[in-house]
């Protein structure tokens, strides 16, 4: 199949729908688990689509279609605007996709899909929960949400409920393999399936590379995780002083908000996380046992004796003479 086949293809009557809104919600009432959600309800699209040995599921958003209800899908979602728009509500978010944008939805997000008009024609590519690979993750470009986001499309165990949205400005090899995959599905044969997975990992590839994206995942954790991050090399690197106000005043930082910070994301807090760092040292240092205990008490930050024990007590149960000793 050839480009020119397959718009006469997608402009046929094999993609136009005439199903109204509430035929869709009774469609859907029928045939698929709902629950409760927020003042409606939430249809839930289980296992019902088989992969067939496949690791893709290409399936056309129809035009002159009704509202499509909130529902889930538990598989990774990306949805293509090939022409004309696309209103879709994700959570209390309205997301317009124009001919060439592309939203990938993380697996279990709640969505809706507006009525679409005459030339509103979308293409729905479904992966496995295990389509990405860790290889794959490795050489994306080093952003942080991108990464996180990506991430979480390959963990199994929680739902997150995020999506990015990508405006193309109907991008040349944007649009060519969605094409090259749509040619492969509908005149299938050999070594199509593994053709259109590479196509979706061209896709893919290109948009995290090329484009800048919108989203709902917070870039707050992430400068809150880089903060812990420049603490915890701090407090390895002078662990011997121990200081929150003079690492506060090196970085700029507020003490206040720092020790917040500390214990929200770290679960201890800056003395804590000093005195483990303090003790890790020290038991390193009384592997020596050429080095008297005050010398080591002196070398890993702590002024008095007394304090030292104290310290090693809580972190090794036991003082540093029977830790010695059982070396």
């Amino acid at each position: 199949m050839n480009y020119q086949e397959l718009e006469q293809l997608l402009y046929s009557e094999r993609t136009l729908s005439n199903h109204t809104t509430q035929e869709i919600y009774q469609y859907f009432l029928e045939s698929k688990k709902r629950v409760s959600y927020e003042d409606d309800c939430l249809f839930v699209f289980h296992n019902d689509r088989e992969f067939q040995n496949r690791h893709h599921i290409i399936d056309i958003h129809q035009r002159n279609n009704g509202k499509v209800p909130m529902h889930i899908f538990h598989y990774i979602l990306i949805t293509y605007c090939y022409s004309g728009k696309l209103t879709i509500l994700v959570g209390g978010d309205e997301v317009e996709l124009q001919e060439g944008d592309i939203i990938i939805f993380d697996k279990h997000v709640p969505h809706s899909v507006e009525a679409t008009g005459a030339q509103d024609l979308g293409i729905n590519i479904i992966l496995g929960e295990d389509y990405f690979s860790k290889k794959f993750i490795n050489h994306l470009p080093n952003d942080a949400l991108m990464s996180q986001f990506m991430f979480e499309l390959m963990n199994r165990q929680k739902t997150h409920g995020h999506y990015l949205v990508f405006h193309t400005k109907k991008d040349h090899l944007v649009h060519n393999c969605v094409q090259n995959i749509l040619c492969e599905h509908y005149d299938f044969t050999i070594c199509s399936n593994d053709l259109i997975d590479n196509y979706i990992m061209i896709l893919v590839t290109h948009l995290v590379r090329k484009f800048q994206y919108n989203t709902n995942l917070s870039a707050t954790i992430f400068k809150n995780q880089k903060l812990l991050d420049d603490i915890l090399d701090y407090i390895k690197k002078y662990y011997m002083l121990g200081n929150l106000q003079v690492m506060c005043r090196e970085f700029g930082y507020d003490p206040s908000y720092t020790s917040k910070l500390i214990k929200k994301y770290a679960g201890k807090t800056f003395k804590q996380l000093v005195n483990e760092e303090r003790m890790k040292n020290a038991v390193i240092l009384l592997n020596n046992k050429e080095l008297p205990i005050y010398e080591i008490a002196e070398t890993v930050g702590f002024k008095n004796l007394t304090s030292f024990y104290k310290n090693f007590y809580t972190y090794m149960q036991c003082t540093p003479q029977e830790y010695r000793k059982r070396q």
